[in-house]
């Protein structure tokens, strides 16, 4: 009886009366762990739009990371969304796969690797190796069946299959991470596929991603669809050689480390930060960069006298170079009727797809033939 008295049962007059100061104290904990959910929530937010993308956060170490957001820029200019004409050859890809590079794919990111020597052509050279995430709208069971079909051999890592497919002389490793994600690598060490097939599993990871990645895309703008960053290697510190289109190089101070970036803020936003060692190579940079700039603007001019067109002249007269301690800073503004033409102008045909298709035994005795003659 004294038990149910206690307890509030039994006799009315013996309830249980909670004080006043034991709700206050409820209601102030209930609030703090309230408020210590939505901090996590918001932190775990903020983290992850500071960090990378996914697709670029996979990569495995290289000596640069290019990355490519296609869905603003086919939203812009519906490419895509047209049929056209491909090569037999990328069009019998689409047709068992069920995948179009310009209709499907959404994101890209590129690891480029040191040159590895290999043959091409009939010839021995050292050319760039590559590692690429791609993220899109894949049939799974035909790319996988495709996959099966052209690879030599097949490997099992973590769950995943790696399908080896020979092209061109180097070994193409590939594996389907998921229903929309794609590794590709064609390197000759297999560690950099399973890197990125060990990065799909750890993926929540916000900051994650290869050294050079960590350590700069604070540096790429916010808001950009597409960018690269970069540090080009040479022997004994010597200066790096930065290709350009047409043949043409240009110096870099070693250990120079750049970023470069596109974004639309109602134009397109081009912008490169080379960030040398010391103010003293940013000032010969800028110095160079600025007498390139002239001596190309020069020979544009005389290659065209009528002018140039007024899309292309007004990137043209956009272009800035600059010093800022030791970065040197290039900014122009790219006009939407320039990318538009680009598009127009680029051929019918996408990227090659990452393997060939497989090869009858008939077609190889004809290349075999075709090699002996």
């Amino acid at each position: 009886m004294k038990f149910a008295k206690i307890a509030g049962f039994g006799d009315n007059s013996s309830k249980l009366v909670v004080p006043p100061s034991f709700m206050r104290k409820r209601n102030l904990w209930l609030l703090i762990g309230l408020l210590i959910v939505v901090a996590l929530i918001g932190t775990t937010i903020f983290l992850r739009a500071k960090g990378a993308p996914e697709a670029a956060r996979l990569l495995p170490e290289s000596d640069a990371v290019i990355y490519l957001n296609l869905k603003p820029l086919r939203t812009a200019f519906h490419f895509g969304d047209k049929p056209v004409n491909h090569e037999p050859e990328y069009e019998e890809f689409v047709r068992q796969t069920g995948f179009q590079f310009e209709r499907d794919l959404d994101e890209a990111a590129v690891a480029v690797h040191p040159a590895e020597v290999a043959e091409s052509g009939g010839s021995v050279e050292a050319q760039r190796r590559f590692s690429e995430i791609f993220i899109g709208r894949f049939d799974h069971d035909k790319l996988t069946h495709y996959l099966h079909k052209i690879s030599t051999s097949v490997d099992r890592y973590h769950d995943h299959e790696i399908f080896l497919v020979p092209h061109e002389g180097r070994p193409v490793r590939v594996s389907v991470l998921s229903m929309d994600t794609v590794a590709v690598s064609n390197t000759s060490n297999a560690k950099n596929i399973q890197s990125m097939i060990d990065g799909f599993h750890k993926m929540a990871t916000p900051f994650a991603g290869n050294s050079l990645l960590r350590a700069h895309y604070r540096d790429v703008p916010i808001g950009s669809s597409a960018w690269a960053i970069s540090k080009l290697s040479a022997p004994d510190g010597q200066a790096a050689t930065l290709p350009l289109p047409g043949g043409i190089s240009f110096a870099m101070p070693a250990g120079t480390v750049t970023v470069a970036s596109l974004r639309y803020l109602g134009s397109i936003q081009f912008k490169a930060e080379a960030f040398t060692p010391s103010e003293a190579a940013a000032e010969q940079l800028t110095n160079s960069a600025t007498n390139f700039l002239r001596l190309f603007r020069a020979v544009e001019i005389s290659v065209d006298p009528k002018g140039p067109d007024h899309d292309v002249k007004r990137l043209f007269d956009s272009i800035r170079v600059e010093q800022v301690h030791d970065r040197t800073v290039l900014s122009a503004e790219m006009p939407l009727g320039f990318i538009a033409k680009i598009l127009k102008d680029a051929p019918a045909e996408a990227a090659a797809p990452a393997a060939p298709p497989a090869k009858s035994k008939n077609n190889r005795g004809v290349a075999e033939a075709r090699r002996k003659r």
